[in-house]
């Protein structure tokens, strides 16, 4: 007797921990329609279903008929695609959450006040069952030229679970064909603007004093750009954000490609300051993740890069064991030069130097070195 009441109570913790769980642990519904994912441990809320799209690339479009038209690539966080097929599939389904019916582009033309248009996917998008991913398109735009300034955000549209209308946060604004000044040296003006012609400059830098020094987060910008531009592909965001000091995109764009790491396993220190040394690595591993295949950055060492020394710098001495390969093959590839008396200033090394930032790298020096690495080595 007494044994048959602790298998009955054993029983019954285990049906409360599997019941517990069932209401927690939503598996990937269908991982073929939308990419692979991680699983999220977690249920689902009609919160889920207000986070904002991501939109990672703006274009003008036209035809033979002299129609113009705004095309836009929308990826739907992977929380969003799991709350959607959660709430499809739960018996109260919309009831309980309301649901996502479609998305619109808010955009500005030549810095005129914003419109709203709906967006359908574009025709020549295969859509392949890819809900709320993939290529979408406004209606015609008669105001609309093909080399008109535009800045444009999108988000989705539906409703509550009591018909009401409902929107998401609104996701990051992309800009095309922007006039600008750029704040830069005479000397570097040339180069940023076949930079912005090769689109290498972050929109965080458009309008910013480029003969400052550059953060880690706005190199991570460059970076990715040049990542982009080597590899004609987008960069995507990861499933999670390990950093508690930045949620940027471009940052953990950078971390999921192994352009960068963090200065721990969850910080990332996004305005500190970058020196040449660490700029010519960074660069070096965009190279490699951009051409070299099966590259990641815990196998780098198994990726020896292929160069001829022609140079060995003054302050050799001072560049870190690390950083040293990826300072001569940047060298070596006409991408980065010294600072003159033929040294190459890889890092700060006293309090004066530190205090002047001698070895900062600079934002024009970062999107020049981003721009010959794309002119050298594509």
């Amino acid at each position: 007797m007494k044994n048959s009441i602790i298998v009955f109570i054993v029983f019954c913790i285990l049906m409360s921990i599997s019941v517990a769980f069932a209401d927690v642990i939503m598996p990937d519904m269908d991982p073929d329609k939308h990419g692979a994912r991680f699983t999220y441990y977690y249920k689902p809320s009609a919160s889920d279903l207000r986070l904002a799209p991501i939109m990672s690339k703006l274009e003008i479009h036209n035809d033979n008929e002299n129609n113009v038209w705004l095309e836009v690539t929308i990826s739907t966080p992977s929380r969003v695609m799991d709350a959607i097929h959660y709430f499809e599939n739960h018996e109260k389904g919309f009831n309980q959450a309301g649901y996502i019916g479609g998305l619109e582009l808010q955009f500005s033309i030549d810095g005129k006040d914003y419109e709203v248009s709906s967006l359908n996917y574009s025709p020549n998008y295969n859509q392949n069952n890819d809900n709320w991913n993939g290529i979408f398109e406004t209606e015609y735009l008669s105001e609309l030229h093909i080399d008109s300034y535009i800045k444009a955000k999108a988000r989705y549209v539906g409703a509550d679970e009591n018909g009401n209308s409902r929107y998401s946060d609104w996701s990051n604004e992309e800009v095309i064909n922007e006039k600008i000044d750029f704040k830069a040296s005479d000397w570097a003006k040339k180069e940023i603007e076949e930079a912005d012609k090769l689109k290498l400059i972050p929109n965080a830098l458009k309008n910013a004093d480029l003969t400052k020094s550059i953060t880690r987060e706005e190199f991570a910008g460059v970076s990715v750009k040049a990542y982009e531009a080597l590899t004609g592909n987008i960069a995507s965001l990861p499933t999670s954000n390990p950093f508690k000091d930045t949620q940027n995109q471009d940052v953990l764009k950078a971390f999921k490609l192994g352009i960068t790491t963090g200065t721990s396993d969850t910080t990332f220190e996004p305005d500190k300051l970058l020196n040449r040394e660490q700029a010519a690595t960074m660069l070096t591993r965009t190279y490699k993740k951009a051409t070299v295949k099966g590259w990641t950055i815990t196998s780098d060492d198994k990726f020896p890069l292929e160069y001829t020394k022609t140079n060995t710098f003054a302050d050799d001495i001072n560049i870190s064991p690390w950083a040293k390969d990826s300072v001569y093959f940047m060298n070596a590839n006409g991408i980065i030069n010294g600072v003159g008396d033929n040294k190459f200033a890889p890092k700060n090394i006293t309090s004066a130097e530190e205090a002047v930032g001698y070895a900062n790298a600079t934002r024009e020096q970062a999107i020049i070195i981003a721009t010959r690495m794309v002119k050298n080595l594509k």
